[in-house]
């Protein structure tokens, strides 16, 4: 079981199996019981049987077997109703068995009769539905009673023990027969009990893997010999177009152009791993025999090809990073000794004109690679911080103050937004200020003179921050490259500013998107988080 604390539903299911299937034997011995007593009589009466029957007391047989009869027809109902416990009814049965087949013997002459072996079949009846110590004590009260029939019987008609040796012989004929009943009954019920068990637990893994398939996001098809659909997830359902009360087992060549690539794998022939196009998407087939043998299913999976595309630019781009980082490790330490030269060369009063500007061009690009490296370096290894809630409209008035500190008012205008407003996000504060910086720095080297931002709410609810300059803005075939690492249109720019930007954004669960806005400029807007740590 997946949770071993859970109550065990199997066990109580088990449990009511197993005592179903033994009222069914009590249901049988009651049939033994009347068939029995209805081929004594008609024996006894047609005169076929043995002189043996109620040879003694003719009588009392006749009163015995009738009783015996009717205690047949009374348990025999007691047993639709069930008012008792199964060890009651089993037990009343017993006696009933125990007294009307000894008084049989009793009236026909005892063990010699032969009567006595009608009471093996009882006891085992009865051994297979009781306790092992229940079980053994119908075999003693067997034995008992044939013994104490026998005594009463010979105190009556005369000393024999060759008798008590047949009783002997019989009574061992019990006590093997119901322990061997019993421990046959034994292992059965453990058989019964683990076989339910494991049925309950692979009910379970089916019901959990069958979960598991349809939750899926890649479309799962079971497909047989006959080219029938046995099995499909939600994802295939839809990408096939299949429709939920149709045919149960559809068939592939509902879908052509996988049926042909279906094909082409069994057939072992090139292109059978190419895309397929189902509707407006693309896909990737995956095949997987089930069984060994040509006849087995076969399991097809069906990927977006654009996600796989997705995920290997992905893994390209991290491992791209990680090589970079090191790069750029090994490049800070001799950059940091060219810099070093480059600023005690430029106290030398030796220098003419050339040579300072082979110096100006040696120190501008220097502090060029020194700022790639530092970025570069920044992605690589974010400081890990925790986001705190901020209100907005401050923090960007107090961000705005340090920037312009570091620019010259009249060179750069950033326009504050209005006091009015009021917002609260989830932003770690150097990681706002360096997206912040970016984006000012982003919008005055791409030839805007002045910025302007806004605050507001998306629909859902979610904060948002625009920062709008007044240039020419972007070119709408460069629009999506303006993210990609080293991607810039600005001389003497490292390409890393509006990347660097957007990857602090996802790292405070915010986002970074490019705006087209009618009136011109280029527009980026943040979409924090709420202060309540919601994500946009």
């Amino acid at each position: 079981m997946l949770n071993p604390a859970a109550p065990d539903r199997t066990t109580a299911a088990t449990v009511s199996s197993t005592r179903e299937s033994d009222w069914q034997i009590l249901l049988a011995i009651c049939g033994y019981r009347l068939l029995l007593a209805v081929l004594l009589v008609g024996l006894y009466y047609s005169r076929v049987a043995p002189t043996a029957l109620g040879s003694e007391q003719p009588w009392l047989f006749q009163l015995s077997i009738f009783c015996y009869f009717g205690a047949g027809i009374l348990t025999t109902l007691a047993m639709q109703w069930r008012a008792a416990g199964l060890i009651v009814h089993a037990t009343l049965q017993f006696t009933v068995d125990l007294v009307g087949l000894s008084l049989l013997l009793l009236s026909s002459g005892g063990v010699d009769s032969g009567l006595g072996v009608l009471l093996i079949t009882p006891t085992v009846g009865y051994a297979l539905v009781l306790p092992g110590r229940l079980a053994l004590l119908t075999a003693a009260a067997s034995t008992l009673a044939l013994f104490s029939e026998e005594i009463y019987r010979q105190l009556r008609t005369g000393w024999s023990a060759d008798d008590f040796t047949a009783i002997g012989i019989l009574g061992v004929i019990f006590f093997a027969t119901a322990a061997g009943a019993n421990q046959m009954a034994m292992r059965a019920r453990k058989s019964e009990a683990q076989a339910a068990r494991v049925g309950s637990e692979l009910i379970d893994l089916s019901r959990i893997n069958d979960s598991i398939v349809e939750s899926m996001r890649t479309a799962v098809i079971v497909l047989d010999n006959d080219n029938r659909m046995r099995a499909f997830n939600a994802v295939a359902r839809r990408l096939l177009r299949l429709e939920s009360g149709a045919e149960a087992s559809p068939r592939l060549d509902q879908v052509p152009d996988l049926a042909e690539a279906v094909g082409l794998w069994r057939e072992a022939l090139p292109g059978a791993y190419s895309p397929i196009v189902l509707g407006n998407v693309e896909l990737m087939p995956r095949y997987t025999r089930l069984a060994t043998g040509d006849a087995a299913p076969i399991l097809i999976t069906l990927e977006d090809a654009a996600q796989i595309r997705a995920e290997a630019q992905r893994m390209k781009l991290v491992a791209l990073g990680r090589l970079s980082a090191s790069i750029a490790h090994e490049i800070r330490n001799p950059l940091s000794a060219i810099q070093h030269a480059s600023q005690l060369l430029g106290e030398s009063e030796r220098l003419d004109v050339e040579d300072q500007r082979l110096l100006d061009m040696i120190q501008r690009h220097g502090r060029r690679i020194e700022r790639i490296v530092s970025d570069v370096l920044t992605l690589s290894r974010p400081q890990a911080r925790s986001p705190g809630t901020l209100a907005l409209a401050e923090h960007l008035r107090q961000s705005l103050r340090q920037y312009l500190e570091i620019h010259p008012r009249d060179s750069r205008k950033v326009d504050p937004p209005p006091s009015s407003l009021k917002a609260s996000v989830r932003f770690d504060r150097d990681h706002l200020n360096q997206v912040l910086f970016n984006l000012w720095d982003n919008a005055f080297e791409h030839g805007g003179q002045r910025v302007s931002q806004t605050i507001g709410t998306t629909d859902s609810g979610a904060p948002f921050l625009e920062i709008r300059d007044d240039g020419p803005g972007i070119a709408e075939d460069r629009r999506d490259q303006i993210f990609e690492p080293f991607f810039t249109t600005a001389h003497g720019g490292t390409g890393l500013g509006l990347y660097l930007a957007r990857e602090l954004c996802e790292y405070n669960h915010a986002r970074l998107i490019y705006r087209a806005v009618p009136e011109g400029g280029a527009c980026f807007r943040i979409i924090f988080a709420r202060a309540g740590g919601t994500r946009p």
